[in-house]
């Protein structure tokens, strides 16, 4: 797909809009367009909002840029949606936004408290004061706490001191008395693996001691556990008293075994049939989606290395081992490139990318043994096409380098970038479409179809009633060697034997006109028509901005200032692009007038009432009554005729017009020759 170059430019339809800017943006994708926008800006994504202006569209060979309008999201935008969220969650009382909200970004009220701890060596307190409205405590509640706890109690100017100075650290109170068999205990437990120490609590008596973390830490080695101690933990049960409650205080370190190296693949590596449906919920069950095209350099596989294992310890430190992950080979196929380390691979051709034998290739001609039916499905493919058989009524075949199909194309579709080669011919009952961006088109015969293409059209038999436009030749070569009947454009010749019938039916030949210059010049117009409004909106905008300037230059502000000047940039620059499509429509006209004088007409036989030949610009010329063996060509800006001569013998001048390419047998190449 074409990378699309993002455009940038402010807009404004009237000056109170200013302070909003607003930018059209061009991109492949909506993300992207957000992302270019967001640079432009200086904001995140988030704090924009965007209006999508024209859907993009992704084809096989062409695609359209998404284009939409961003501008920044409003302060009272970001109010709504939490206003919005406020109605989900409170069913629109507003408690979410003026009290529930506020609650959860202040603390909840929580009274003061003292954490006592009697350890072998003193008596130890801590304040914690109280949070929000939460109530103060007392002299005379620490010493009841302090009784309770079979203590002596302090004086209370001791207590008093205590609690305002509140140093956030432990305040020594006096030692300790030993009273044996009152003291807080701990009980240590081992997993059977020995990977986890389980620890339980226990409070001490009245006048017993508190645990401190060296006692934790005896108590563990007394075990002989060495390995993977949680003091963190064992604090935090100490300072908030978490009696009788069993906790992981000690743990191993478990082995980890290294992963094995892996292929992860990033296209399909087994083809199974998806059927789609459309916004109405039938399926199509042509688009069977077998065929996986991708192109150069796209990355098809890569390989994840193995990791080495990680030792491990048990709660006695002893070495646990582990195993390191086993290597794989990424294998390369027909048609990849793999990288110097062997990690990564990538497509070295467009094409198919087939799974086989381990292994990914990327095949450039697809090969169909039979028909282009419900069986095959839809074929679109990245490289050239070998069907042995038809194509069927309503099925599409998509190429982008050639097709050769040696059959029959019935009432279905082919395009192509490179030649398409149809051995039997073409009977398309008025629905058939054959297309070819670059190439050249080869039949027996052409029968009720469309047929496009930038190069030449060669056919042994008949053109009957067909729509035919091509870039170069129109050559109807062979025994039979007629033209019946429809319409057909050629930008150098068209030949046959017989143009026309004794029946008189409508044959329109135009030569001397280029179709793809004449869709180029439509598709220069269109842009010229979408600037032009542009343009004019700009424009407006510009000269009322100008005129309030001049009304009140006091109140223009300097923003005012440099917003006009970008305006009057942006208009210039519309102007100078219109110019710029107007040469490129004069340059594809010349082109046409040197090309157009060249364009002949060529019948060996007869040709018929009923036809009309028309070159370059010149009045056409329709036949009434039968005419034998001519060629008609344009001087002096009129219609002339001269005895026939063969096409081939033709020397034109200022342009190399291709002879007719040959087709080998069993080939799907077709080649061109010089005159």
């Amino acid at each position: 797909m074409s990378n699309f170059k993002a455009t940038v430019f402010k807009e404004a339809e009237e000056v109170e809009r200013i302070e909003r800017e607003e930018v059209e943006v061009i991109g492949d994708t909506i993300d992207e367009s957000l992302k270019l926008a967001a640079r432009h800006f200086g904001k995140e994504i988030y704090q924009l909002d965007y209006e999508v202006l024209e859907r993009g569209k992704k084809g096989l060979f062409f695609s359209e840029p998404y284009r939409i309008r961003v501008f920044p999201a409003s302060l009272e935008d970001n109010l709504d949606d939490l206003r919005e969220l406020d109605k989900k969650l409170s069913d629109g009382s507003g408690k979410l936004i003026s009290k529930d909200l506020q609650n959860l970004l202040t603390p909840k009220d929580v009274d003061a408290w003292v954490c006592i701890k009697y350890y072998r060596h003193g008596l130890y307190m801590k304040y914690h004061p109280p949070i929000g409205n939460g109530k103060i405590i007392s002299t005379q509640e620490v010493n009841r706490q302090l009784g309770l706890r079979g203590l002596n109690t302090l004086k209370e100017s001791d207590i008093s001191k205590f609690l305002n100075e509140n140093s956030g650290e432990f305040v020594r109170f006096g030692d300790s008395k030993l009273k044996v068999f009152h003291d807080a205990t701990v009980k240590i437990e081992l997993s059977d693996d020995r990977m986890k120490a389980f620890a339980t609590f226990y409070p001490p008596k009245a006048s017993g001691k508190d645990l401190e973390l060296s006692d934790f830490i005896y108590e563990l080695k007394k075990e002989d556990i060495g390995y993977g101690i949680k003091e963190d933990v064992i604090k935090d049960m100490i300072e908030n008293e978490l009696y009788e409650e069993t906790i992981v205080v000690a743990a191993g370190e478990p082995p980890v075994h290294g992963k094995n190296a892996q292929i992860v693949y990033h296209v399909r590596t087994e083809k199974k049939v998806t059927l789609r449906e459309d916004s109405s919920g039938k399926v199509d069950y042509k688009d069977l989606d077998l065929i996986e095209n991708v192109v150069v350099g796209q990355l098809l596989a890569e390989k994840i290395p193995a990791e080495k294992g990680k030792y491990g310890r048990d709660l006695f430190n002893s070495v646990l081992d582990a195993k390191d992950g086993l290597d794989v080979v990424l294998q390369q196929g027909k048609g990849t490139i793999l990288s110097e380390d062997k990690s990564k691979l990538t497509a070295e051709v467009n094409g198919q990318v087939v799974f086989a034998e381990g292994k990914l290739s990327v095949e450039t001609v697809y090969r169909v043994s039979g028909d282009v039916s419900m069986k095959t499905g839809n074929i679109t493919f990245l490289g050239s096409i070998i069907i042995t058989g038809n194509v069927e009524d309503n099925f599409q075949v998509k190429a982008s380098g050639h097709v050769e199909i040696y059959g029959t194309v019935q009432k279905a579709s082919i395009e192509a970038d490179g030649d398409i080669i149809i051995r039997q011919g073409v009977t398309g009952r008025g629905e058939a479409k054959i297309e070819s961006t670059t190439g050249n088109i080869v039949s027996k015969f052409l029968q009720d179809a469309v047929i496009i293409t930038d190069k030449d059209v060669i056919v042994q038999e008949v053109i009957m009633n067909c729509d035919v436009s091509a870039g170069g030749k129109i050559v109807c070569k062979g025994k039979k060697a007629n033209i019946i009947g429809g319409k057909l454009k050629a930008g150098v010749l068209i030949a046959a034997k017989n143009i026309g019938s004794p029946s008189n039916p409508t044959t329109e030949l135009i030569v001397g006109v280029n179709p793809k210059f004449i869709k180029q010049i439509e598709e220069f117009q269109k842009k010229i028509l979408d600037t032009k409004d542009s343009l004019d909106s700009l424009s407006k905008t510009y000269k009322t901005l100008k005129a309030r300037q001049e009304s009140d230059p006091e109140g223009f502000s300097e923003d005012h200032l440099s917003y006009s000047k970008k305006l009057e940039s942006g208009v210039k620059k519309l102007e100078k692009r219109i110019s710029e499509y107007n040469v490129e429509i004069q340059k594809i006209n010349e082109q046409m007038e040197t090309v157009g004088d060249q364009g002949k007409v060529f019948f060996e036989k007869k040709m018929f009432g009923g036809v009309s030949v028309r070159i370059k610009n010149a009045e056409p010329y329709k036949v009434k009554n039968e005419i034998q063996s001519k060629t008609l060509f344009l001087s002096e800006g009129k219609i002339q005729m001269k005895p026939f001569s063969d096409p081939d013998s033709e020397k034109p001048s200022g342009r190399r017009v291709s002879k007719k390419p040959t087709t080998n047998v069993g080939s799907s190449d077709v080649s061109e020759k010089e005159s």
